[in-house]
């Protein structure tokens, strides 16, 4: 029999019929597309997941070369423990605030200029009274020694002075430390190989902020489990065309 012929007398055009044939194909395929789409999207982590891996992994092996790399805190397994475990719970927005330096370098800069002026004045001091702070000094030392009027006079402004210098020191070492702490996060995450080294003198950029929470399972250093969420702050700067990678700046929860 004629196909065409058979089609005709059922009263079904051939080309209609061909139509649904390939419409019926077409669904049998999207059902079988689709569970392997939602199977690829269920398995697909984000890139936190590896992180914050290869950082517990670190940490409970006491690798801190690794964990120097990509953590300002360490969690030590002899004193705090260690994760065995854990999932994500959740990954708050980034937050982005401008990063500059050179604040802190002028702040440095100024305590540097005011402690030099001030040890000019006081070796301008010294230099004038130099006999009789030396007198001072030579009875310093014997610890039954009496000091004349004009003696105490002297101690007097000589401890006003070591004083200062002792001040001055400080305020210039508080200004260098808060340069060294502030640029440690930026130079950790913009170091990386064939990158050329931050100048943060210079640098003008962007820190990006998030908080990852995760459940973890939490074994103590006396080997008891338990289950706790840990917020895990991470931290990359960006900046004159180089992204940098996150570094964990902070974990609440422990």
């Amino acid at each position: 029999m004629n196909p065409s012929t058979h089609f005709v007398r059922s009263g079904q055009a051939p080309s209609t019929h061909f139509a649904r044939s390939r419409s019926a194909k077409a669904i049998a395929a999207a059902l079988l597309i689709v569970p392997a789409v939602m199977f690829v999207a269920g398995c697909s982590r984000p890139p936190e997941q590896q992180f914050l891996s290869q950082f517990f992994r670190a940490a409970r092996g006491r690798d801190n070369t690794t964990v120097g790399r990509m953590s300002a805190v360490e969690i030590d397994p002899r004193t705090q423990g260690t994760i065995e475990d854990f999932s994500i719970e959740n990954i708050s927005e980034e937050t982005r605030t401008p990063l500059t330096f050179k604040p802190l370098f002028e702040a440095e800069a100024k305590a540097r200029e005011e402690e030099r002026a001030f040890l000019k004045t006081k070796i301008e001091y010294q230099n004038a009274n130099i006999k009789a702070i030396e007198e001072v000094l030579k009875l310093e030392a014997q610890p039954d020694a009496k000091f004349t009027p004009a003696q105490q006079k002297i101690k007097a402004e000589w401890d006003k002075w070591r004083e200062g210098i002792a001040r001055h020191a400080r305020l210039s070492s508080a200004a260098t430390a808060a340069i060294k702490r502030a640029t440690s996060v930026a130079e950790a995450s913009l170091t990386q190989p064939g990158q050329p080294a931050l100048d943060p003198k210079t640098f003008e950029g962007e820190t990006i902020r998030k908080d990852v929470t995760v459940k973890a399972q939490f074994k103590s250093p006396e080997g008891q489990t338990s289950e706790k969420t840990l917020v895990i702050t991470l931290e990359r700067v960006a900046g004159g065309g180089r992204e940098g990678r996150p570094i964990i700046t902070k974990i609440s929860g422990l």
